[in-house]
C-alpha cells in the first residue's frame, strides 16, 4: 500500500527528511525576520513520523492555546498542509502589524486572520519550495484559510465521522525565537497517495534511497 510505502520512505530515510525540513524552516525563519522587522531565529526543528489518530491525540492536548492554518497541495501534489501556531506567536504577529497593544484574543476579525494566514502561506511556501527542490516536483500550495478544527482536518473526517486519512503524518516541530521570546508551532504535512508515491520515486531516482 502506499501509506505502508510512505511510512517505510520517512523512516528509512529520516535524515534527509530531516534536512529538507531544516531548509525550509531556515528559510521560514529568514521570510518571518524581513517580514515582522524582529531578529527571528529557531533551533534545529524536531521531526515525527505519527500515524493520524496519534497526530490528532498530539495535537489535542495543545490545540486550545493555538491556531490552525490550512492549505491544498497543487501542483504536482495533491493533500493538505496544516500549520498550528501558537496564540501567544498570533498576538505578538498582529500587534505588530496593526500597531496595537491587545493582551488577549477570543475570536479574531477577518484582518487578523488574514495576517496569520500569511504566517502560513510563509511557512508552508518555504517547505514545499525546499521539497520541491529535493525531487524535482512541482510542487504548489493554495491561498491559505482558517482551520477552527485542527483535530479534524488531520483525521480528515467527513460529515459521517469517516476517516480518510490513512497514510502516516510528517509532523515538524518548530521552536522559533522571536526577539529572544520562544515560540513553539507545528508543521504537519498529509499527501495523498499518488503524491506519496511521486516522492518515494524521485527520491529513489535522484538520491538511491529505497523503496
Amino acid at each position: 500500500m502506499a501509506s505502508d510505502n510512505f511510512e517505510k520512505l520517512l523512516y528509512e530515510n529520516l535524515d534527509i527528511l530531516k534536512e529538507i525540513g531544516n531548509i525550509g524552516m531556515g528559510h521560514t525563519s529568514t521570510a518571518l525576520s524581513q517580514l515582522l522587522n524582529m531578529k527571528v531565529t529557531m533551533t534545529i526543528p524536531e521531526v515525527q513520523i505519527l500515524p493520524p489518530e496519534t497526530a490528532a491525540e498530539y495535537l489535542s492536548l495543545t490545540s486550545e492555546g493555538t491556531h490552525g492554518v490550512k492549505l491544498s497541495l497543487q501542483g504536482d501534489s495533491n493533500g493538505i498542509i496544516l500549520l498550528v501556531i501558537s496564540k501567544k506567536f498570533a498576538l505578538k504577529v498582529i500587534n505588530f502589524f496593526f500597531q496595537s497593544e491587545i493582551d488577549q484574543i477570543d475570536d479574531l476579525d477577518e484582518m487578523s486572520l488574514s495576517v496569520i494566514q500569511e504566517i502560513g502561506n510563509i511557512t508552508s511556501g518555504a517547505y514545499c519550495n525546499s521539497l520541491a527542490s529535493m525531487t524535482g516536483l512541482f510542487i504548489d500550495i493554495s491561498t491559505p484559510t482558517h482551520c477552527p478544527d485542527i483535530v479534524q482536518a488531520v483525521l480528515q473526517t467527513d460529515e459521517t465521522g469517516v476517516h480518510h486519512c490513512e497514510s502516516h503524518i510528517l509532523v515538524i516541530n518548530n521552536t522559533f525565537f522571536v526577539e529572544e521570546e520562544e515560540i513553539n508551532s507545528n508543521f504537519l504535512f498529509i499527501p495523498d497517495e499518488h503524491t506519496t508515491q511521486m516522492i518515494l520515486a524521485k527520491l529513489k531516482e535522484y538520491y538511491g534511497f529505497s523503496s
